[in-house]
Order: structure tokens, then sequence, then C-alpha cells
């Protein structure tokens, strides 16, 4: 039986023998493309070759991680719905056609060539799948389909003609469009019983003819590039290959399927287990790629995918927690999966982020164990008040009450329901959504920048534009004669830019860096026969480099000569910037080991930030190692050089890439000395000498597993280093010490502090006895209750803690009385509040829920456990009537 792991590796060898490259996963979020989410079809990652904006492709081949959320509720319910999946696909870029990629899916699924059985020169490579098995669909009107697959032998009787709807790239584009790049595809189907349209049916894989450019009025004209673009699920190929009945009985889900059960403690339907296992897979990648959980877009759906697995895992199967407790519940599952991907592409990936997976994951699940708890509660109330009044659907606003106030997620209110036999208005909780998002964008004071790329449309109007890689000129030069192609205004491209116009500027070629790679774009000048434009930024719009200017003399115009000039001391700052983010990637790697990986990181003008895999935070004396490698290294002013090379090469001779971000067939080396070896398309300097001075600024946490320094490097940090001497100076001047013996002279001040502190407590500990003893003798009997209300003056709310104590001490004392306190006091336009019960009267006077309803009267918030609570208030003018309320509500809660 083979495993999904030869699957992949056989599917990518056989096409590779075909002349086609073979393609790494893009990650699950996909490079250069804002228009999607997640990575939802291995053609995401060549959009740019499917649209003639790069060139250096002709065949490619794939098995793309992909990750598609349109319809969860059929997961785990379903023989091969998932979450996450990865794709096998196979793709011509104006180069073959309909012939070699039906004659090839053909040959790779049953090692022949044609239905005869004349068997394949690449045996070795393909499936052997029996042909007798096997039946095709194709688009009604797609003749070209139909007498190619006939060519091959396949009888018309495993033949299947179907509509727009079923055969056609996007459905039903002919009819409904959109306007833009479609056409007819051909599905092949497995059918272990040699049906046709039979239950047993699986679609496999599917080939799409990308051959027609659809127009406004519905008409369909040929492409003169028609390409090719197919997609095969390595689930369902390893569900048939390995002859098992679902996705889920596949080597892909086994280890995970059994972590499942091996701690399942409640009987429940095999989709709750199948569910949770895709859901973790899910999971474990989204984390790898530094998607965290949030309530935003793609970290939204992290944390939904890891709620809803908390609540099957919790609720449905009762799985029973790892060693470490409750927070650890999920924890040997994502495990598994990681057991289960060990022989995957992305093995080492993964192994890199174990600490931050394992963290985030238990963080969240711990957050949501609290969040359910208190949710839940209103959950089974809103469910319980709809079928109390027979409606069938949760109303969508109060869908979305539960998720925008007690934080469950729109799923999990569905899961829920459906277990009662309930639906989910899932209308009306967009319109709740979708009301709040523009009460958010109204109260908002951003506003966006006037050069947006969706709007742009740079390629459409641009069409004459070079490739990509031509457009830069920057790494040989700072400055380069060049033509302007087009300005953009802000809403619509122009002829001219005159004094005083933000723009746009399109050139044919350029000198200036656009930002990408976390590298900062160059700005600079951009001079013409009759204008000059200061440039304040570059950036990339659809593969076109696009200088943010604004015309400060004169006038631009299209098609006019110009000379772009960087701002070459600028350039020279971030040139520094980035070559010391290499050395710090170099340096934390020798302290903290491989499993360092980069996960993100900014390149400024003298500044950088740089994001590290890492479990825990770096200590004072590893920061300090960090820094004194990377400055040992600029003394030494070694060497810094780049080469072009293939991709696969680079791999092999060391380089680092950083996991998720797309690389061409032909990258960029940036290498340093013999220690440091990356895939870089950034500015850099001829040597490290040229860094000056490196010092960390800062270390941080900003998710799970994953910590965050910032440094600056040349004269920044050299400016903060005799900022630095010049504040420890002043301390010693003032503390009346030599600088070096500041540290011991802050220890005594320290000490003086602390004794003071002390002393101060303890009159304040003093005079809370005091006062305490008169407001005994001062307080009211209700309902046999001691109550003791009174403001007190020169106060704060810590001193009104320690009054309320020593009442709470007083009335404990033989014999002991039940009371209730509460104290006040103003100062300074704003009042503190405390309120303290004695034992026997906490259950029926909570002071946490009447201080928050006392201290609204004065206009502030409150609250703390039912013998002890605290508040603030900002209008001290209420005080009485707060007094009044309070001895009010303390009656009616005492009322026998």
């Amino acid at each position: 039986m083979r495993s999904s792991d030869q699957l992949r590796e056989q599917f990518l060898s056989f096409f590779e023998a075909q002349g086609h490259t073979r393609c790494p996963s893009d990650g699950l979020v996909p490079s250069g493309d804002p228009t999607v989410l997640f990575t939802s079809a291995g053609m995401n990652q060549f959009k740019p070759y499917f649209l003639a904006l790069k060139s250096d492709l002709r065949r490619a081949a794939s098995c793309q991680k992909c990750l598609r959320t349109g319809d969860l509720e059929r997961v785990g319910k379903s023989a091969s719905h998932h979450s996450f999946f990865e794709m096998l696909g196979n793709f011509s870029f104006g180069d073959y056609f309909k012939q070699e990629a039906i004659g090839w899916a053909w040959e790779f699924l049953t090692g022949t060539t044609d239905y005869a059985g004349t068997r394949s020169r690449h045996a070795d490579r393909c499936l052997s799948l029996p042909k007798d098995k096997l039946w095709v669909s194709i688009y009604e009107k797609d003749e070209e389909a139909f007498e190619l697959w006939r060519k091959l032998g396949v009888p018309e009787a495993r033949i299947r003609r179907f509509g727009q709807a079923e055969n056609f790239w996007p459905a039903n584009a002919p009819k409904d469009g959109p306007n833009g790049p479609c056409g007819p595809c051909s599905e092949i189907y497995f059918d272990a019983d040699g049906a046709v349209e039979g239950p047993t049916s699986v679609e496999i894989w599917n080939l799409v003819f990308t051959q027609f450019d659809r127009q406004s009025d519905g008409s369909l004209k040929p492409l003169a590039r028609p390409s090719i673009d197919t997609g095969m699920g390595l689930e369902r190929l390893a569900r048939v290959i390995q002859k098992v009945d679902t996705d889920y009985d596949t080597d892909l889900f086994k280890a995970i399927v059994d972590a499942i059960k091996s701690r399942q403690r409640k009987q429940a339907p095999d989709a709750a287990v199948r569910t949770l296992a895709d859901h973790m897979r899910a999971v474990v990648f989204l984390i790898a790629e530094g998607i965290m959980p949030s309530n935003e877009a793609r970290g939204y759906v992290a944390r939904m995918l890891i709620r809803r697995s908390y609540r099957f895992a919790t609720t449905i199967l009762d799985l029973r927690p790892h060693d470490e407790g409750e927070k650890e519940r999920l924890w040997p599952v994502a495990n598994a999966v990681l057991v289960a991907m060990r022989g995957s592409p992305y093995a080492v990936e993964l192994n890199q982020r174990i600490a931050a997976i394992q963290d985030v994951i238990g963080r969240e699940q711990e957050q949501f164990a609290q969040t359910l708890a208190a949710g839940n509660e209103r959950l089974q109330e809103v469910l319980n008040t709809c079928e109390a009044s027979r409606k069938r659907a949760v109303p969508g606003e109060e869908a979305f009450r539960l998720y925008d106030t007690h934080g469950l997620p729109l799923e999990i209110t569905v899961d829920a329901a459906a277990e009662r036999g309930l639906t989910v208005d899932r209308e009306g909780f967009e319109r709740a959504l979708q009301a709040q998002q523009q009460r958010s964008r109204e109260g908002s004071q951003f506003k966006g920048e006037v050069f947006a790329g969706s709007a742009m449309k740079v390629r459409e109007a641009l069409r004459d534009l070079p490739p990509h890689d031509a457009q830069f000129i920057g790494y040989e030069t700072l400055q380069g004669e060049a033509k302007i192609q087009g300005l953009w205004d802000g809403h619509q491209w122009v002829d001219a830019a005159c004094e005083g116009q933000a723009v746009g500027i399109v050139l044919d070629r350029s000198p200036f860096y656009g930002e990408s790679g976390g590298q900062v774009g160059d700005s600079g000048r951009i001079e013409g026969l009759r204008g000059l434009a200061e440039v304040s930024k570059t950036a990339w719009v659809d593969e076109v480099l696009v200088h943010h200017a604004t015309v400060r003399q004169g006038a631009l115009k299209v098609q006019e000569p110009v000379r772009a000039l960087v701002d070459a001391q600028r350039r020279l700052q971030i040139a520094r910037s980035h070559t010391g983010t290499h050395l710090l990637h170099w340096a934390l790697r020798k302290v903290l080991g491989p499993e360092a990986a980069q996960a993100g990181s900014l390149v400024d003008a003298e500044r950088l930030r740089f994001d590290v895999c890492a479990r825990s935070a770096l200590r004072d004396e590893q920061l300090r190692e960090v820094e004194a490698l990377v400055n040992s290294r600029v003394r030494l002013a070694d060497a810094v050089q780049t080469d072009k090379m293939k991709l696969e090469e680079a791999k092999r001779a060391g380089a680092l890439a950083m996991f998720g971000e797309k690389y061409g067939q032909t990258v960029r080396v940036v290498s340093i000395g013999d220690y440091s070896k990356e895939l870089c398309g950034g500015t850099h300097l001829l040597h490290t000498g040229l860094l000056g001075a490196f010092t960390i600024v800062s270390e941080s946490s900003i998710a799970a597993g994953t910590r965050r320094l910032e440094a600056l490097v040349g004269q920044a940090a050299s400016q903060r280093h005799l900022q630095e001497r010049q504040i420890l100076q002043e301390v010693a001047r003032k503390l009346g010490r030599g600088v070096d013996d500041i540290a011991k002279g802050l220890e005594e001040l320290l000490e003086q502090l602390t004794q003071a502190e002390q002393e101060r407590r303890a009159r304040q500990a003093d005079l809370a006895r005091v006062e305490a003893r008169r407001l005994v003798g001062e307080g009211k009997q209700i309902h046999g209750v001691t109550y003791v209300a009174a403001t007190l003056q020169h106060m704060d709310r810590d001193a009104l803690a320690a009054v309320a104590d020593a009442l709470r001490q007083a009335f404990a004392q033989p014999p002991p009385r039940d009371a209730v306190v509460v104290l006040a006091c103003a100062n300074h336009g704003s009042v503190a509040l405390v309120m303290a019960t004695t034992a026997g009267v906490s259950k029926r006077v909570h002071a946490g829920q009447m201080l928050k309803a006392i201290s609204a009267i004065t206009q502030g918030s409150g609250g703390g456990r039912p013998d002890f609570a605290q508040a603030a208030g900002k209008d001290p003018s209420r005080l009485p009537e707060a007094l009044k309320r309070a001895e009010e509500l303390v009656r009616e809660a005492l009322q026998p």
C-alpha cells in the first residue's frame, strides 16, 4: 500500500518527467494576493503566470496546502470534506492544452497511455488504477474534450456530459459571469464497483481548460494563450489507493483519529471524531504560519477552529485531559498531527513551531473554557426560549449577541442549535455583524492611502510594462534614466500631474526598491523635463513598482523621459538595518539553537524589528550574548556577497528561507562571511563594518511562542549609547556616587523606600483601627444586621479598604456580629467606594454586585467578591444619593 507521502512524490516526479517545474507549496496565507484570506486552490500562487505578469515558468506542478471554511457543517459528516487539505496540481501557462492534460491524467492514474493498456514508459511513477473503475465527466458542449477521451479509447458509456453548473469554471460563468478568464472542465471519478455515477463514485481529479475570456455581453472570446489548471485532492487520492471508506481512514488521519479515540470517554458519532481530527490539522498549520487567534479576519478563523475543536473535545467526546491538566486537553491531538506529517515536506517548518503550537492552543482553550462557562448558560437560555416559543431558528440578532458579548463563534451556536433540531438565521447574524462593522468604521479616524492597489488595476491599464524583475535596476545603481508609463491621482489614471498633486508614478525601469520582504521602500526624487516629484515611498502593486510621490515643481507627463534618483543616505541606513537583521538572525540561532526561526521582520532606516520563534522570553544574559556576537562580526568587517541561483541549489547550499514566504525558481542569496546564508531580495552593505554599531532596545512577546526584538544600528545605535551614558552620569550625580557605583546606590535607595512604605502601611493600619472603633459605635441595625456607612476625609481607596478590613475584624470579635460596611471618599473630582460584609451576610448581600449598581450613580464602575468590593466614580456631587441607594439595597436584600 502506497503512503500519502509516496503518492505526493509520485505525482510530482511524474510531471517533472513531463517537463514541469516542481514548485513548493505556497503558504496558507497567499503571497502577493490580498484578495483572498487563505490559499484555497493550487492555482492561487500561479495567478501572475496565468495573467501573463510573469513568464519564467511555462509548466509547473505542485502539492499545495489549502484552507476552505465555506462548508464546515459538512466536515466530518461526509467522507471527503475538509477545512485543511492538500491539492496536487499540474499547470500550463499558455504552453500545452487539452490533449496533453487529458493524456497525462490518464497515464498517471492507470500507468497506460490509452484504454487498450499500452504501458507508459513512466509506469514506475504511475498509480496503475484499473481502467474499468474510472469514468469521466465533461462540459456538455465541449466536443474537443469528448473526442480526446474517445481517442484514448474510453468508452462513450463511461463519459458523462454535464451542464455549466457542474463542468465549467467558474460555475455557471457563461450565463452568470463573472467576466474574465474561464473555461470548461473535465472531472475524473473512481468507483470501486465499476459503476458510472454510482453511490461509491469519488471525484479525484478536476481538469480545468481555461480557454475563454467572458465579455460583458456574455459572449466567450477565445484566449490567445489558453491554459491548464488541474486539482486532485491528496486525501481523496489516498483513500482510493489505500482502499478505505473515507479520507479519515487514510494514513493522513490515522494517527490523529487514534489519538482522539484513545482519550475518548463518551460515546459519540464518528462525525465528531472526524471533525476534531480535521480542525486540529488546520489549527496546527495556521499557527505554524504565524496566524494567531483573534477576532479579525484570519485570526478569527484560527480562533473559531480551536474553539470548535475544544467544544467537540469536551462536550461531545469528553477527551481525557493531558497530564498537565485542562489547558492541555487538545495537545495530544495536535501532537498527533505533527506525527502524521513527519514524512511530509512541511515537517521541518512544523517542528520549528512546536513550542508556539502548544502554547497557543493551550492558552486559547484555557481562555475559551472560561468564556464557554459564562456564555453557555446564555446559549442554553436562548435555545430554551426558541423551543418554548416553537421557533425553528435562533434569531440572527441573538446569535450575534452571543458572539459579540459572550465570545461564542457563530459555528458554536450553529452546532448547539443543530443538536436540538434548530437552525440559526445566518443572514440576520451577518446583518447585525455588518451593522457593527459600519459603526466601527464611522467611529474610526483612519483614512486609507490614495494609492489602493485593488482600485488602480495597474496591469489592466499598463499592459506594456516589462516583467517584475526587469523594472527594478536598483541593485546596480541608485539613479537611472526612465520613462513615465503611468500616473495615478488616487481615483484614476491621468496624463499629467501638476505642482502640489499627490500621485502614483509608474516608470518603465527604476532604481527605487519597492517595499517587500520586510524592507521598507526607497524615497528620493524623480526629475522630468519641466517638473520634479518628491518620492516618499515605493511599493509593489499588481507586480508593478509604484512611486508614491508629490509633485514639488512644474508638472510631469506620461511618456515623458525622467531621471530617477534614490535618497542614497537613507538607502545606506536601510542597508545597515537589513544586514544587521541577518546578523541578528545568525546570533539568535547561535544562542537559542536552530529552532530560533524567523517569524517576521521590519527593516527601516537604522531601525529594525525581528520576530523569532522562542518558547520563553530571552534572559538578560542571552540578550547581551546576542548583541555581543553581532558587534563582534561588525568589528571584523566580514564581506557581504549576493548570488543568484536556482531555489533548490540555494537550499542545498544551506540558505535559510523564511517559512511562508514565496520564492521564485531563481532566487537571490545573501551570504555574510562563511556563517550566514539567506534567501533575500533586499539591499545590503558591502561588508559588516559599515554597520557601525548594533544595540538591542527591547524584547517582548507578540504571541505564544513568538518573541519580538527591536534594535538600532549605525548612527542611531551610537546616539542611543550616548543617551544612555548621559542618563547614567545624571543618575550618578543625583545619587552622589560614581557611575560604576550606581547599582549599589540604587539598592540602598530602594531599601529606604521599602522601609518608608512599611512604616506608612503600619501608620495606616493604626489609623484604620482607630477609625473603625469610632464607626462601630455609629452603626445602625437593619433586620438584625449592623449597617455602617460613612464618607471619610483625606483618604484614598487603599485607606478605605484598610478601614473596612479593620471593621470586619472588629465585628468578628466575641460576641461576633453580622455587618455590612459601605465607605466612601471624594478627592479632586473623583470618588472611591468600598463595600464589605461579614461571612454570615455575604450570601444575602453580594458586595460586588451591589457596589457595581451603587457606583453607576456616581458615573463610575466597580465590583468584586461577595464579601468585598471596590469601585471608582467621577461625580462626587452624587455621592449622598449613592449612599442613600446603598442603604435601600441593603434593606431590600436583608428583608425577611
